[in-house]
């Protein structure tokens, strides 16, 4: 499988964001997206397109990574400050 780019979405509303004011040039010039919210790029390598985002942390080894539903991968590019992403496995 090939690398894939994800998006997480932040919930942040630039709109709703006044002091200080949004810095929207920063994050364009991150590559970040705003389609309403805040949306950060990630890619990780080997999802399969059946599982959906779960979530991200610095630790592979959560409690959740023992269930059968989810798998864990590294994330290897983008702008996630988290080392793994978590994905539900359909």
């Amino acid at each position: 499988m090939a690398i894939k780019r994800f998006y997480f979405n932040t919930g942040v509303r630039p709109e709703t964001v006044f002091n200080p004011p949004f810095p929207y040039e920063y994050h364009r010039n991150k590559g970040n997206v705003i389609r309403g919210t805040l949306l950060i790029p990630f890619d990780c390598d080997n999802v399969p397109d059946n599982a959906s985002f779960y979530m991200a942390c610095d630790n592979p080894e959560l409690p959740e990574a023992k269930n059968p539903n989810i798998i864990v991968r590294e994330i290897v590019g983008g702008n996630m400050v988290s080392k793994y992403a978590y994905f539900r496995v359909n």
